[in-house]
């Protein structure tokens, strides 16, 4: 049941209207309150940081582990990447609230809006890469960095032991999991023969 509402485009664009908002959202909260802009800068690139780990750690420990309950929606993703799936759609409004409730107890309020703006601003960031890189030809983006995150993307979905990060390569390189070609790792395999 959970699986079919994933995979509903409904559902899917509904996850899009969400993660649109949640930045949004943050953000209001934070200028509602004044603040300056070293410490919004600030706050909001350290919550794209921490966004850029949790990426890496949900999609390497969660998504790929067959123990983990969400293994079987993100292996059907793997085993038909153009079907759009998303997770529910008032999923990361309902994670992120009761962290922003934490973090305005344990930080001024202020800093935690931007920190989770920053943080859902990275998961917009993903979302849109994602629905990038399973939509569109390589030939047809305009940007060679654009060109190179679907390019480590499309190894993933080849090798999925490698290239995690959809949103960057740096906590593949920081783990040992980056995988530039398919072809490197081929040929390395046939000269240790």
């Amino acid at each position: 049941m959970v699986g079919t509402i994933c995979e509903s485009r409904i559902n899917y664009w509904a996850a899009y209207a969400t993660d649109f908002s949640c930045p949004c959202i943050f953000a209001y909260l934070g200028i509602h309150n004044a603040s300056s802009w070293p410490a919004i800068i600030f706050s909001s690139l350290i919550g794209l940081f921490f966004f850029s780990l949790i990426e890496y750690a949900v999609h390497r420990w969660l998504l790929h582990d067959p123990r983990s309950a969400l293994f079987y929606l993100h292996d059907a993703h793997h085993n038909n990447p153009e079907k759009t799936s998303a997770f529910l759609f008032p999923t990361s409004f309902l994670l992120l609230m009761p962290v922003w409730c934490l973090l305005t107890w344990g930080l001024h309020f202020q800093q935690a809006s931007y920190f989770l703006m920053g943080l859902s601003g990275g998961y917009l960031y993903f979302d849109t890469l994602h629905h990038v890189e399973h939509t569109t030809r390589i030939n047809q983006i305009p940007f060679r960095w654009l060109q190179k995150r679907w390019a480590f993307h499309s190894v993933h979905h080849r090798i999925d032991q490698s290239n995690f990060g959809v949103i960057t390569s740096f906590w593949d390189y920081v783990f040992g999991t980056h995988q530039k070609q398919i072809k490197q790792r081929q040929s390395r395999a046939s000269s240790v023969r």
